[in-house]
């Protein structure tokens, strides 16, 4: 999970933040460790030698897989300072019947949702409430052929693991799916920049808009 900031400069940061991803179902909330992290505008908190007059902390965006896409939702839902959201593949519910509150109450900020063919807001219950209640620009977006992990480092370890110790074809399948590794991470390095470019820095990109011949395995869910 991370935190985007807008910079004073042209260069983009992304600041890591340390919090505990294996379950959204926290008692503190999964949005808590966020809150607590992200600096304050005043700079009585920390950051890093140099990083407090870099970072323009009027503009801040966060993005993250599976639990840390969930947190990413919440931390948007309980803390105005983010301006905009992505969910990589994160289902956005407790358990089968108990959603949690953003996709309860929806998002009223810039939010995408970027899944796989069986995790869109049209085949899952806790992405449909949230697209149905949210009531500012949105996308759900599809990595087709992807796997949950297809947004994770995996996406290039297990292929060349694969290359070494020729892994079952189900259980890399299972992973990362059946997309083409070189073409899942170009599509990923391009629509994540292009979000936060048009929501953080007010530079409309038209990838965006529709399909992209240049990312043929990326369908735009509507």
């Amino acid at each position: 999970m991370r935190i985007h900031t807008g910079l004073t400069t042209s260069a983009a940061l992304a600041l890591s933040l340390i919090v505990g991803v294996g379950t959204a179902a926290s008692a503190a909330g999964p949005a808590d460790p966020v809150r607590f992290e992200l600096p304050a505008p005043t700079g009585r908190q920390p950051v890093g030698v140099g990083l407090g007059k870099a970072l323009d902390l009027t503009r801040v965006g966060m993005y993250g897989h599976s639990a840390g896409g969930i947190t990413a939702a919440e931390a948007m839902r309980v803390d105005a300072r983010i301006d905009a959201g992505i969910d990589m593949d994160g289902t956005l519910k407790y358990s089968g019947t108990e959603f949690v509150p953003a996709a309860v109450e929806g998002l009223n900020r810039p939010f995408m949702l970027l899944g796989k063919a069986n995790q869109t807001h049209l085949n899952q219950p806790s992405w449909q409430s949230l697209w149905d209640h949210s009531t500012d620009w949105k996308r759900d977006l599809s990595l087709e052929r992807g796997g949950h992990f297809s947004y994770t480092d995996a996406q290039t370890i297990v292929p060349a693991l694969d290359e070494r110790l020729d892994l079952p074809a189900q259980q890399r399948e299972q992973v990362i799916g059946t997309v083409d590794p070189g073409r899942s991470t170009a599509a990923q390095r391009a629509y994540l920049p292009a979000f936060f470019d048009q929501h953080l820095r007010g530079r409309p990109r038209d990838l965006l808009d529709g399909p992209s011949p240049s990312h043929p395995d990326v369908r735009f869910v509507q």
